[in-house]
């Protein structure tokens, strides 16, 4: 069965989420550097801020805002993007887009143009998230879309782990130009890779030539209307709510730890800076290492259907990691508490991801994930001063185990829709 690609047909042969596929092979290469890029290009987008232009506090804030802020608002709306022309398309042009505001950076003469292209930036890559959520959809059959999900978000932890490092030996090597640059490069690299990956037609398109017809009047809506499409649709589907929700709550404890470790690093177990690095690569890890199993545990259980329950339970141990985590005064038990929290981290996002494409309505899975996922940013970024202010009332521990009670509510509150 083809399917259209630029102007010319492409076998819909399903990819398998496998090293043994070189396009799934491919694809992961590709997203690995697509993630690198993102964490890359954020530290050197600071480390310039501050050490060329000599911003202040208030000036690499504001710079940072330039960087986060549009994927928060813009998610919603680019979604719609996502829904009209395809997961790979928007991949392809966002990564294109982001290639050229580095570039942009590379050349900038002042803070203020610094500001404008790290705004461009930012909107660029809300054309990705949205188109990142939808691709495992269109690539591989509904039965491998957990394998799919947990090799893909492997990329994100090669991301986390390879862009610092690839940012600090840049900077240090090469000047702060050439490493927006490589960035660029590599971006393109990114974009390079997602054009030979055949594409699969929606479920409907096979089966009724008109479906593209039932649909077309969505995407002659306003922007305000094409968010309010998949906030519709989340809303109408008691487990795409029950999703959402998860969600939150995890990215709500995730972001408020941001504050809490290296509070707790320092001020309970009296460990320096460096110790709360190693944490961070003990979470790296157990990610990584999950992400390569779970395949395997989904060929060997394939009975597994990303079922509700599962979702639940990702969400209630990621809260009762953090727990441990930051809950002891003994190094060795917060290494675990850290390599736990990767596992169920891994785990959890890997069934939030499945169990959303297969129920978000066909044609609309971009706008769903738009709105889920400004809705998960929004929380994360309210974390972060509910968490300093907690610990402020309440103390540090007393906090944190608040704060990872707040997963474990979300996970809970999930069985009861």
């Amino acid at each position: 069965m083809p399917v259209f690609s630029g102007g010319r047909r492409i076998p819909a042969h399903p990819v398998r989420p496998s090293f043994r596929d070189p396009r799934f092979a491919l694809l992961l290469v590709g997203q690995s550097v697509g993630w690198v890029c993102s964490w890359a290009a954020s530290l050197v987008l600071w480390g310039f801020a501050a050490y060329h232009f000599g911003a202040d506090p208030a000036g690499i804030s504001l710079t940072a805002l330039c960087w986060s802020g549009p994927p928060v608002v813009l998610t919603a709306f680019t979604g719609g993007l996502t829904d009209r022309f395809g997961p790979r398309t928007m991949l392809i042009i966002g990564y294109t887009c982001s290639a050229g505001t580095s570039l942009g950076m590379s050349v900038s003469g002042s803070l203020t143009s610094l500001d404008i292209m790290a705004l461009a930036c930012g909107a660029a890559r809300s054309l990705c998230s949205p188109a990142s959520s939808a691709l495992p959809t269109r690539i591989v059959e509904s039965d491998d879309l957990l394998a799919a999900n947990s090799l893909l978000g492997v990329t994100a932890s090669i991301g986390q782990v390879a862009g610092p490092l690839a940012a600090s030996v840049l900077m240090a090597t090469a000047g702060f130009r050439i490493a927006f640059t490589a960035d660029a490069i590599m971006y393109l690299v990114g974009a390079l890779v997602l054009i030979p990956l055949p594409v699969l037609p929606l479920p409907e398109e096979p089966r009724n030539a008109g479906a593209m017809v039932t649909r077309r009047p969505a995407y002659g809506l306003s922007w305000f209307r094409t968010a309010t499409a998949g906030a519709v649709a989340v809303a109408r589907e008691p487990r795409l709510r029950a999703i959402a929700l998860a969600r939150m709550g995890v990215g709500f404890t995730s972001g408020a730890f941001l504050v809490i470790e290296p509070l707790y690093t320092r001020h309970v177990l009296h460990q320096p800076s460096s110790q709360f690095a190693r944490f961070e690569a003990a979470i790296g890890i157990g990610a990584v290492v999950t992400g390569l199993l779970l395949p395997v545990i989904r060929r060997r259980a394939p009975g597994i259907r990303s079922p509700m329950w599962l979702l639940t339970a990702g969400a209630v141990s990621c809260g009762l990691a953090a727990a441990l985590f930051t809950g002891t005064p003994w190094v060795l038990v917060a290494y675990l508490g850290a390599f736990v929290w990767g596992v169920c981290g891994t785990v959890f996002y890997a069934v939030a991801a499945t169990t959303l494409q297969r129920l978000a309505p066909v044609g609309k899975l971009g706008r769903v994930s738009g709105v889920i996922s400004t809705a998960e940013s929004t929380t994360e970024s309210l974390s972060m001063p509910a968490a300093g202010a907690l610990v402020a009332v309440v103390g540090l521990q007393p906090g944190a185990l608040i704060l990872a009670a707040v997963a474990v509510a979300a996970g809970a509150v999930c069985l009861l829709r």
